[in-house]
C-alpha cells in the first residue's frame, strides 16, 4: 500500500503548493428538480438501485458463522450473514410464510431467523428450518429465504437487489478494487453501535460526502481542523470515486521518507457508487457511511459503523463510542442540517440550477454518471 500512498501523498503536496485541488475541465449546471423529481427519483431506485451491484457489508461485520447486518434499502429489506458453511449470503429478510422480517436488529449473531408472525425459522444459510404445527399446514412449496446475487471482492460485499439480476462486482468496481484491497478491509473489526441519521434527498447527502471543497469552512471546528481545504486528488474507477485529503503538508515535505505515517499526511474517502462511503482505512480506523434512500424524493437515512484494527474491548469500547458520538454530531449537526436547507430551498428554486464548480469532479462525475444510467445528460 505504501507505493499508492507516497503518490497520493506526492500529488497532494503539487496541489498544496500549487494552491489548487485537482479539477475538471469546466464547471457544470444541475438543475435544481433533480434533486425533488418524482419521476426521475422512481428512475433512480429502478434503474441503479435495484439493477446495479451495491455494497451491501463488509466482511469484517460477518466475522464469524452467523454475524449478519439487516437493513432497509431502496424498499429491499436486507438480511446479508455468514452461513455456517463459512459463505456469506445475502437474503431478503421477508418471511416465506406472509412476509414479516425474520429479524428487527441492525445487526448481531444468530444460529437461527425467526418470524414473529407464526414462527417459521430459518438457518444461517437461509433453509426453512421450523414450522410450528407443519403437519397442520399442508404443502409448503418454498425452501428458504430469497436469497440475491451475492459476490465477496476485496473484502466486501456486493449484492444485486433483483432475485433475477446478474452480478459482475469485479467488472462494476471498474479498477478500484486494487485501491479496496490495499485498505484491508477484512481485519477489521467493528463497533456494533450504528448510528441512524436523518438525512434529505439521497444525492444531496452524496454530494456532501465527495466534496472536498467545503470542509474547511462548514467543519471548520471539528474535522475541518485536520485537512488543507480545497487541494484534493480525485481518481475515478467507472462510477466510483477516491478522494484524497491533505494534512500537514508543507513544501519541503518529503514523500518519499521511509518512515512516514501516512494517516498523519493524508486521509481517504472510497465512494463506492451509488451509496457507500469509506472512509479512512489506510490507518488504524474506517467509517462506512450507507445512504439510504427514502420513500419519497426528500428524505434518505445515513447508517454510519465503526471498524478498528483491534478488538473493541476494555478501553477501546469508550474510544470507539466517543468517534461515533463526534461523527454523530457533525454529519447531523453540520452536514445534515445545511443540506436540508438546500432541501427545502428546492421549491423556490423552480426551474434554476446549481452550479458545482471545476473544483468539484467528484460531484460533477455523480451527476453525469446518474443522469448516463438513466439514458440522459448532465
Amino acid at each position: 500500500m505504501s507505493t499508492m500512498l507516497n503518490e497520493l501523498v506526492a500529488r497532494l503536496q503539487r496541489n498544496v503548493v500549487d494552491g489548487q485541488p485537482d479539477r475538471d475541465e469546466q464547471p457544470m449546471r444541475v438543475p435544481a428538480s433533480a434533486y425533488a423529481d418524482p419521476d426521475q427519483y422512481r428512475r433512480e431506485i429502478d434503474r441503479i438501485f435495484l439493477k446495479s451491484p451495491v455494497m451491501v457489508a463488509l466482511v469484517a461485520e460477518l466475522r464469524d458463522a452467523g454475524d449478519y447486518v439487516a437493513y432497509d434499502l431502496a424498499g429491499r429489506p436486507l438480511l446479508i450473514v455468514r452461513g455456517d458453511d463459512g459463505v456469506i449470503r445475502a437474503f431478503l429478510n421477508i418471511c416465506r410464510h406472509r412476509g414479516p422480517k425474520v429479524t428487527d436488529a441492525v445487526c448481531g449473531s444468530a444460529r437461527r431467523f425467526t418470524c414473529p408472525y407464526h414462527s417459521w425459522s430459518y438457518d444461517t444459510t437461509g433453509n426453512l428450518v421450523g414450522v410450528p404445527g407443519r403437519e397442520t399446514f399442508g404443502e409448503i412449496d418454498v425452501t428458504g429465504l430469497i436469497e440475491l446475487p451475492s459476490a465477496v471482492v476485496a473484502g466486501a460485499v456486493f449484492a444485486v437487489l433483483d432475485p433475477d439480476g446478474d452480478l459482475d462486482a469485479g467488472g462494476w468496481l471498474a479498477g478500484m478494487e486494487d485501491s479496496l484491497s490495499e485498505l484491508r478491509l477484512n481485519e477489521y473489526y467493528p463497533y456494533r453501535v450504528p448510528t441512524f441519521i436523518d438525512s434529505p434527498n439521497w444525492k444531496l447527502a452524496a454530494d456532501g460526502y465527495l466534496d472536498g471543497y467545503h470542509i474547511g469552512y462548514l467543519h471548520r471546528n471539528t474535522i475541518g481542523t485536520r485537512s488543507i481545504t480545497n487541494r484534493n486528488t480525485y481518481d475515478f474507477f467507472g462510477p466510483h470515486v477516491r478522494i484524497g485529503f491533505a494534512s500537514k503538508l508543507t513544501p519541503d515535505f518529503d514523500p518519499a521518507a521511509a518512515d512516514i505515517d501516512y494517516k498523519d499526511y493524508l486521509s481517504l474517502v472510497h465512494y463506492v457508487f451509488p451509496n457507500v462511503s469509506l472512509s479512512g482505512g489506510h490507518g488504524d480506523t474506517l467509517m462506512m457511511s450507507r445512504l439510504l434512500p427514502g420513500p419519497t424524493p426528500d428524505r434518505s437515512t445515513t447508517l454510519q459503523f465503526q471498524f478498528y484494527r483491534e478488538p473493541i474491548v476494555d478501553e477501546m469500547v469508550d474510544v470507539a463510542e466517543q468517534k461515533r458520538q463526534l461523527y454523530e454530531q457533525v454529519v447531523a449537526d453540520e452536514d445534515c442540517a445545511t443540506i436540508f436547507q438546500v432541501g427545502e430551498a428546492l421549491p423556490a428554486m423552480g426551474d434554476r440550477h446549481f452550479i458545482f464548480g471545476r473544483n468539484e469532479p467528484a460531484n460533477q462525475h455523480l451527476h453525469r454518471t446518474i443522469a448516463s444510467m438513466l439514458g440522459g445528460s448532465a
